[in-house]
C-alpha cells in the first residue's frame, strides 16, 4: 500500500491539470490520507457532486482518485454556496483534521476491516 505524504500532496496539487475545479479553499490532509488508504483497500465511496465544472461535494475523495488514477463517479450536485472562483494552486493544504474521533470512529467502523 502507497503512503502519501503531506509533501506530494502539496506538489501534486500545485502540478497536476484537473478536471474539475474547485469549490472549496481549505483540504484537510489526514482525511485525504483515510481516504487514500481505503480506496486501496478496494473500498467505494459516494459520487462526486460538480456543478458547472466545479466541485460542491467530494473535494478530497476527488483527489484521492486523482492520485490513484482511479476515475471517480460524478454527478450533477447541488449549487456551491462559494461564489468565489478558486483554483487547484490556491487550495490550502491543512494538517487540521476536520473530523471529529466520533466522525472518525463511525468511518473506520464503515470503511476499516
Amino acid at each position: 500500500m502507497i503512503e502519501i505524504t503531506y509533501e506530494q500532496v502539496k506538489e501534486f496539487l500545485l502540478e497536476t491539470e484537473f478536471s474539475h475545479q474547485p469549490g472549496q479553499i481549505e483540504i484537510s490532509f489526514p482525511i485525504l490520507r483515510r481516504i487514500h488508504r481505503r480506496l486501496q483497500q478496494g473500498n467505494s465511496f459516494n459520487a462526486i457532486k460538480i456543478r458547472n465544472g466545479r466541485i460542491v461535494d467530494g473535494h478530497h475523495r476527488y483527489i484521492c482518485h486523482q492520485l490513484l488514477n482511479i476515475i471517480p463517479e460524478t454527478i450533477i450536485g447541488g449549487a456551491n454556496s462559494s461564489q468565489i472562483k478558486f483554483t487547484w494552486k490556491e487550495i490550502n493544504l491543512t494538517r487540521d483534521d476536520y473530523d471529529d474521533a466520533d466522525t472518525r470512529r463511525l468511518f473506520a467502523e464503515r470503511y476499516d476491516k
